[in-house]
């Protein structure tokens, strides 16, 4: 699973981060794109977007309140320039048939067809998923379910079975795997007795 984050910095850029790290721990730094972190120096970035894009099975869309109506450089709104990045990739995503998980946060209104560009009226046909800081974990447990992952909570599949004995060192120190994580019996230091 290979998921690409789309967002503005001055909208909902800490929310990025925050789901980028997120994911980075479910399902591994390589499989997240988020420009700022997965560019490296001197690379042209545009050539980085699009193919990371294009390998993608996911592409988050991060929406704050801001979002359609920020302002573009020229005037106007952003969204409605095509030279607009976060336009840009939206339009690759659905050219090239990536998914796209639109992520409504703080009260961000849900996307209305007579408010978008007519290359991304598509987008309000993506079943949506709401993030409220007070309730970071909802969002982000809708967000697995989505892409498929199993339940965070879940003990990690062949690490042992609960209440299996993980290790046994004498008669000083026992490991036991529990579905909260792995219980020590003993002294896990033991001393040198020589």
């Amino acid at each position: 699973m290979r998921v690409f984050l789309n967002y503005r910095t001055d909208d909902e850029g800490s929310t990025a981060l925050a789901v980028s790290r997120y994911l980075c721990e479910r399902i591994g730094e390589p499989n997240v794109f988020l420009d700022k972190r997965s560019i490296d120096p001197g690379t042209l970035f545009d050539d980085a977007i699009l193919r990371n894009l294009w390998r993608s099975d996911v592409l988050v869309a991060i929406m704050g309140r801001d979002w359609l109506g920020f302002p573009g450089r020229a005037g106007g709104r952003a969204i409605d320039d095509p030279e607009d990045w976060v336009r840009r990739e939206l339009v690759e995503a659905l050219t090239h048939q990536v998914r796209i998980v639109p992520f409504l946060v703080g009260g961000a209104p849900r996307l209305v067809s007579d408010d978008l560009p007519p290359e991304l009226v598509d987008l309000v046909r993506y079943q949506d998923v709401r993030f409220e800081l007070r309730t970071p974990e909802a969002a982000f447990a809708r967000l697995d379910r989505i892409l498929g992952l199993p339940d965070a909570d879940e003990p990690a599949r062949g690490r042992g079975r609960s209440g299996g004995i993980g290790s046994v060192r004498g008669n000083r120190n026992i490991s036991i795997t529990d579905p909260r994580g792995a219980v020590t019996i003993g002294d896990p230091f033991p001393r040198n007795e020589t």
